[in-house]
């Protein structure tokens, strides 16, 4: 129950540190549950413009992710126009002709996954977690301290305000203050590349067709928008080609593009506006504290070569939920260390796993001594001839394969 402590404190079941897309997502289904909670944004809430300009960072997100969105309310508040679906994917080598070819149709799906501007999503989970009663919002606050008394954990914020809880929740990000509070350390791991992000229109239609080239020093994305001319790019290069291409005219940025891509959607007619950040991959050394747990980037930062991160974030939000309310349920301390333990034996081993194949991935196609390039190819090219394997990739990065919560579980195929 929410309520003032002897103290003077706001007292809630659950604190989640962090408004953004993991943030709001548990703050969401906490909420569903019963539970109270209390949101901690460090900044206030955009007024979104109708007319705004694309967000330049396209989010591939799975089905699984969908199910859970759909869950706390958000997927029904996006406009249809801004989503786009990838029913294909066509990867390939720079180096040489090894291609692999992926069809949602050949697992009975309709789609293999989303395509949504960043601050659509946002924007659209912030509508309807702004509706949920049981959610209280503090925004603009800092974290200012975070100390665990009584069997109960109570943060103090910059502006003077109090608040205690069962259960402390670090959803903000790769540079986490909670977690530093906490004193769990974060191995991190720089990449000698950094990653472009800018939306495009091209000549030919991408067919909802996902095209990923790997290149000598880094990988080109073309991610299918909702219009049939309309891509989001991830462009993963050394950070001087980054620097290089933003220094282009526009008109040469995008013959860049067209040549990268081979000229497969043909000429790109218009680029929107680019944002840039550094690349690495990166881990907590634990997922849980005193009456903590840490979910999203502030546990685990991989390559965004699959697009995988943020659905990652989403389902530790929605495996920690899971173990939170059945504990709940059974009227059990939400915040005892054992209850945790679950949710970082949960999620722990899959965030890693993908973690190291994305990094896996990135050292295999960047590396050209020979004979590695003519040997990637042929597995390339043997993979796209075994429907098995293919079948278990394609299930395994929309979500709908292994050990996940149950929120995600994708009962019925949506489109």
């Amino acid at each position: 129950m929410a309520g003032v402590s002897k103290q003077g404190s706001h007292a809630v079941d659950v604190i989640i540190v962090g408004a953004g897309i993991t943030g709001q997502v548990a703050a969401g289904l906490l909420a569903r549950e019963g539970l109270q909670v209390a949101l901690i944004d460090a900044q206030e809430t955009a007024k979104a413009a109708q007319d705004a300009l694309p967000d330049p960072r396209a989010l591939a997100i799975t089905p699984a992710s969908r199910q859970i969105l759909d869950a706390v309310g958000a997927w029904s508040r996006m406009d249809p126009r801004r989503i786009g679906h990838f029913r294909k994917m066509d990867v390939w080598d720079e180096n040489g002709r090894g291609e692999i070819h992926f069809d949602s149709a050949d697992v009975c799906r309709p789609t293999l996954g989303y395509i949504i501007e960043s601050t659509i999503l946002t924007r659209a989970l912030t509508a309807a977690i702004r509706n949920e009663s049981r959610v209280s919002w503090y925004q603009p606050a800092q974290l200012r301290s975070l100390d665990v008394e009584s069997g109960q954990a109570v943060v103090s914020l910059d502006d003077g305000r109090c608040i205690t809880a069962r259960l402390v929740i670090a959803a903000d990000g790769k540079d986490s203050l909670t977690r530093s509070l906490a004193g769990i350390g974060f191995v991190r791991h720089e990449y000698e590349q950094a990653a472009l992000a800018c939306i495009v229109r091209t000549e030919k239609a991408h067919g909802d067709t996902a095209r990923q080239r790997f290149l000598s020093d880094g990988t080109l994305a073309f991610l299918p928008m909702n219009d049939a001319h309309e891509c989001g790019i991830v462009w993963s290069i050394l950070p001087e080609q980054v620097q290089a291409l933003l220094k282009l005219e526009t008109t040469a940025f995008q013959r860049e593009l067209e040549a990268t891509l081979e000229m497969r959607l043909g000429a790109v007619t218009a680029s929107g506006p680019s944002m840039h950040y550094p690349l690495g991959h990166g881990s907590a050394e634990r997922y849980i504290g005193d009456r903590l747990a840490l979910i999203g980037d502030a546990a685990h930062v991989v390559h965004p070569l699959a697009g995988q991160g943020a659905n990652l974030g989403i389902l530790d939000a929605a495996a920690l939920a899971q173990v939170v309310t059945e504990t709940y349920r059974r009227g059990r301390d939400i915040g005892d260390r054992q209850v945790l333990r679950r949710y970082e034996r949960w999620r722990r081993g899959d965030d890693q796993f993908m973690m190291h194949v994305m990094t896996g991935f990135k050292e295999l196609f960047t590396r050209q001594t020979p004979p590695l390039p003519q040997l990637r190819n042929l597995g390339l090219r043997i993979t796209d001839r075994l429907p098995p394997v293919k079948h278990y990739l394609m299930e395994y990065a929309m979500g709908i394969r292994g050990d996940i919560p149950d929120v995600a579980r994708v009962r019925e195929a949506p489109g």
